[in-house]
């Protein structure tokens, strides 16, 4: 399928919301494989990080192939490499908001897009994203602690007196989808509600970035050079490389 994207809103917001990229129906199917395969069904903020070789094979085809890429090309280029994915689940027991925070100081030394993919319907009271809109502007700041109550990158910047904008809700029935950068302000609300809240994170790289040396390798490190094209059959190109 071909999904219309509003590129010029990415750039200006640094967020897009694909409400209906996955049917219901492709949503449960993944939900039921990534669960199946997660060991550690008991945790209730469960978070099981896989790289491309534990994948499995019909996620994985999701993952490298259009709707998914086709939105991917028009938001960074022709280029774009496959990370990894976390299953991520809040369970009814998870009452506390992640904290607002952004992703690219955790993230050594590269530009990278993240993708959320509901698995479970997402909303304000189940704990959807929020982002805050043209907040990517401000580029990397200072990473907050995770983890720690009433750490917030957002009013951080509000302390220091910038008119940090209000945030908008990521509410959407399973098979929705998000894109947004890694300087974007954003945070996942608490789950007020008795059943789970389930989804996908991946991350995605353009074809700009350079190895680092860092841990991002995910892996591959010693087969990459520092300073050079990240470039590893570890991490596989999105269908539709120019």
């Amino acid at each position: 399928m071909e999904t219309d994207v509003d590129v010029t809103a990415y750039r200006r917001d640094g967020f897009l919301i694909v409400s209906s990229m996955f049917t219901e129906a492709e949503a449960a199917d993944m939900k039921e494989t990534v669960y199946e395969s997660t060991a550690d069904k008991e945790n209730p903020i469960g978070v099981e990080v896989w790289m491309p070789d534990r994948v499995p094979e019909s996620i994985l085809e999701i993952l490298l192939g259009p709707p998914l890429s086709n939105v991917l090309h028009k938001l960074i280029g022709p280029n774009v490499d496959f990370l990894s994915v976390k299953s991520v689940s809040k369970s009814d027991t998870v009452r506390e908001a992640s904290p607002w925070h952004q992703d690219r100081p955790y993230w050594l030394g590269s530009e990278k897009v993240s993708v959320w993919m509901a698995l479970d319907r997402a909303t304000i009271d189940n704990g959807c994203l929020h982002f805050v809109p043209q907040s990517h502007k401000y580029g990397k700041l200072e990473p907050i602690r995770l983890g720690v109550e009433g750490e917030s990158i957002a009013d951080k910047m509000r302390a220091l007196g910038h008119d940090v904008a209000e945030p908008v809700a990521m509410d959407m029935e399973a098979g929705g989808v998000t894109f947004h950068h890694g300087c974007n302000f954003h945070f996942a609300g608490p789950n007020r509600t008795d059943q789970p809240r389930r989804a996908f994170a991946v991350i995605f790289i353009p074809d700009f970035v350079t190895f680092t040396g860092g841990h991002e390798a995910a892996g591959a490190g010693e087969e990459m050079t520092a300073g050079a094209p990240w470039d590893h059959p570890l991490h596989p190109i999105l269908a539709g490389k120019a």
